[in-house]
Order: structure tokens, then sequence, then C-alpha cells
């Protein structure tokens, strides 16, 4: 089996809680940096999963409550969704290279830069279905938000596994590290996505 079905297969055993697969990822550079491939293939996946919570006929918000999202024309939403994206992930990973490096943990760094990756296609794999579902119109309003915090926080949830998994910490590190990655990019997208909303 190739680095690619090593991974893939690893990402997908992560699912069921083997702490184990954390050790089909490549732990070099050049696995790090041949796993951005991957990266490059969430890319359309992130903007499909972004069109359908924002197009779709059926729209919700992650609790049902509140404003559903404002629609941004998409000429402008495709690029800033990626331009947000991109920046909010590569600037995560700066800062996760530098605690690593601070507690003595750079080595592991490439093994965790590869496990995001190819764990962010399991995790889109799943939630772009579900987020189909949600929106479609075919369930009542509340199960669809109750589908999509389910979906929110499993998705949370196998960040902290996999990052407990690689990294060998505990769940209150690996949950740290969830966390900075949320406010990192929620706060990317709102830096990218607030001026176009307001002028739209």
């Amino acid at each position: 089996m190739g680095e690619l079905g090593r991974s893939l297969a690893g990402a997908l055993r992560l699912v069921f809680l083997d702490k184990t697969a954390a050790a089909r990822f490549p732990a070099d550079r050049a696995g790090a940096l041949r796993s951005f491939w991957v990266f490059l293939a969430l890319l359309p996946g992130v903007v499909a999963l972004d069109t359908v919570e924002r197009w779709m006929g059926h729209p919700l918000t992650p609790l049902g409550d509140g404003a559903a999202l404002a629609t941004i024309p998409v000429a402008r939403a495709v690029p800033a969704t990626l331009l947000a994206y991109l920046i909010g992930t590569f600037g995560y990973f700066l800062m996760v290279e530098r605690i690593l490096h601070l507690q003595g943990n750079g080595a592991l760094f490439p093994r965790f830069i590869a496990a995001f990756n190819w764990s962010g296609i399991v995790a889109l794999l799943v939630a772009l279905p579900l987020a189909v579902l949600a929106h479609s119109g075919l369930l009542s309003m509340p199960m669809g938000a109750a589908v999509m915090a389910v979906t929110y926080f499993w998705s949370l949830f196998y960040e902290a596994y996999v990052t407990r998994a690689v990294l060998g910490c505990g769940w209150l590190t690996a949950t740290g590290f969830v966390l900075l990655d949320v406010v990192v990019s929620d706060l990317t997208t709102t830096l990218v996505h607030g001026p176009l909303m307001a002028v739209s």
C-alpha cells in the first residue's frame, strides 16, 4: 500500500477511534508537503459546503435560531471563501509550529500537517452530504438544525482525536489546539467576508 492508501486508511481508522492509525501518516517534511495535494483537493469541497449553507432553499443557522447567513454574490463569495480558508489554515499551521517548537515537539509537526490534511478529506465527505440533506427541505427546520449541530460537534471531536493521536497529548491539549483552529478560522472568515457583506 502506497503513501496515499496508508494515509487515507489512517484517516478513516481514526474515525473509529483507532489511535494507532496515526502512525500511517508520513512523519517527514517531504510527506507533509505532498499532503498539500490533498489540501488543494479540499478547496472545491470547502466552496461547495459554503455554497450549500448560503444558497440552498432551506436556510438554517447552526442551532436553529437567529438570522440565516447573509447572501453574498457568488462572484465575490467563492474567492472570499477560498481566501479565508487558505489564510486561516496556514495561519493555524504557523501557530501550531511555534507551539510545538516551544514544547520541544517540533519533530511532530510534519506528521501533524499530513494528518490534518488527510483527515480533512474524511470530515468533508461526512459534512457535505449531511449539509445538503439538512438544507434541502426534506427535513423539518429543527431536525435540519440538529443534523448540522451534530455534524459540527462531531467534526470538532474528530479533529481533537486526530490531534491527540498524532501528538500523543491529552484531551485538554488537543481541545486547546482545536479551539485555536476555530478562533483563527472564525476570525479570518469575519475579516474577509465582513467587507463583502457590508457592500452586498
